[in-house]
């Protein structure tokens, strides 16, 4: 009897552990089409409708954020205040090529003021026939460039594409970056993976104390692409006209407005090109705008 018992409590801990594992990854890819990546990026505390019970297929109702109102005396990044002229650690933002950032102060609002890391490979053509360039996870540029006959025999396959050791790739329908290491096994995990960073409080602060709301880019008949890292910023007019039903009592900010869960707008941008703009109160604190291009 302790035998079988032993093995039943085993096989338990093991279902546990798979089902844990099955709702953070499907969680992670399916709520990345409603913009999670950007709170995730802010160090925001997400809250569930039932914490407890939430399925494979639920995602966070809204967000906790910090640094969504104005503020003289203090910047916000990933949860955490910093005082005027304090500096990040540029392991935290090496990652989104932005280097000795420290708070200050921007007339009646605060802003990080940061190094910005200048890509060679954003400005050279592409490496000789034969060559590529090699990558970390943990820098935005790349640190080598790998020539024949080649150091390490190490390949990696994701989507039916072979990737050499050190390529860099951006699984599609997904908010992560991998680069290709020996024991990838084909899951998005680290160390080999990792999500997205975006920085918007190191190159947006002020935008998020005015409580503008992110814009994203889609392609048209694509939906699953899912929304990462936003495009541009759209900012309240004070004279939007907010239709449709509400949802939810949640709402979200917009300037000096609030939004509830199911209202939207849609305006015209003239920058950088005239486009319809769709904004909609899915998971606050913000607003979330899309927009369709070809």
């Amino acid at each position: 009897m302790k035998s079988a018992g032993y093995h039943l409590h085993i096989t338990v801990v093991h279902l546990s552990v798979l089902v844990l594992f099955q709702v953070y990854d499907a969680a992670a890819q399916n709520c990345d089409l409603t913009g999670i990546l950007l709170y995730e990026d802010m160090g925001c505390r997400p809250y569930y409708d039932k914490p407890q019970t939430h399925t494979l297929s639920s995602c966070p109702s809204k967000y906790d954020c910090l640094g969504l109102k104005k503020s003289t005396t203090n910047c916000f990044f990933k949860g955490k205040a910093y005082k005027l002229n304090d500096w990040i650690d540029s392991k935290l933002t090496a990652g989104h090529c932005d280097l000795g950032c420290s708070c200050q102060k921007n007339e009646d609002r605060t802003k990080f003021k940061c190094a910005t890391v200048d890509c060679p490979e954003w400005s050279v053509l592409e490496p000789p026939t034969g060559c590529y360039r090699k990558y970390s996870l943990d820098d935005c540029c790349y640190i080598r460039e790998m020539c024949p006959p080649y150091e390490n025999s190490t390949t990696c396959v994701y989507d039916g594409r072979v990737y050499k050791e050190g390529e860099n790739f951006l699984p599609k329908n997904s908010c992560w970056r991998c680069v290709c290491q020996a024991g990838f096994r084909g899951k998005l995990e680290k160390p080999f993976c990792r999500r997205r960073s975006c920085g918007v409080q190191v190159k947006n602060q002020e935008k998020l104390q005015e409580r503008c709301a992110p814009l994203y880019y889609k392609r048209k008949y694509r939906e699953s692409d899912p929304l990462c890292c936003p495009t541009n910023w759209i900012c309240s007019e004070g004279n939007e006209k907010i239709v449709g039903r509400p949802t939810s009592e949640k709402m979200c900010l917009f300037g000096q407005r609030l939004v509830r869960v199911g209202q939207k707008f849609e305006k015209t941008i003239e920058a950088p090109r005239n486009m319809n703009v769709t904004c909609e109160c899915k998971i606050p604190p913000l607003l979330t705008c899309v927009t369709y291009v070809i």
